[in-house]
């Protein structure tokens, strides 16, 4: 994957995932195709998370949408990201490259059966 072919692949997923939901899964194989193993994807993909938050966070904001119990949802989300941070940090470390790719693949196959599941009405 050529760094140049991130932008048309992650404006696209950015901007199905701001109106349908969660589709961070789906850059994984991106990721990892690029090279990205381990820290280094997880960095990638929290950093591209950040930043699409924040786009996310002004556009509701902007059509109005962003209400003061979505607000302490999403802080009360970001504490148990940073938490949950600080102890995959110290999992990550004691792991292989190899056990880490092979739970990241299992880990996008059950994220692919729980949506096509949650949606199989749109499907059909």
């Amino acid at each position: 994957m050529p760094k140049v072919g991130f932008v048309p692949v992650g404006f696209f997923i950015t901007f199905m995932s701001t109106l349908v939901g969660g589709l961070g899964p789906i850059l994984n194989p991106f990721y990892m195709n690029a090279g990205l193993e381990k820290e280094n994807l997880i960095a990638t993909k929290t950093a591209n998370s950040f930043f699409v938050g924040i786009v996310q966070v002004v556009s509701y904001a902007f059509f109005g949408i962003l209400t003061v119990k979505i607000c302490v949802y999403g802080l009360v989300l970001g504490l148990g990201a940073v938490i949950g941070n600080v102890i995959g940090k110290h999992f990550l470390a004691g792991i292989s490259i190899s056990q880490f790719r092979i739970m990241l693949l299992i880990l996008m196959v059950i994220s692919g059966l729980i949506m096509i599941i949650r949606n199989i009405h749109v499907l059909f």
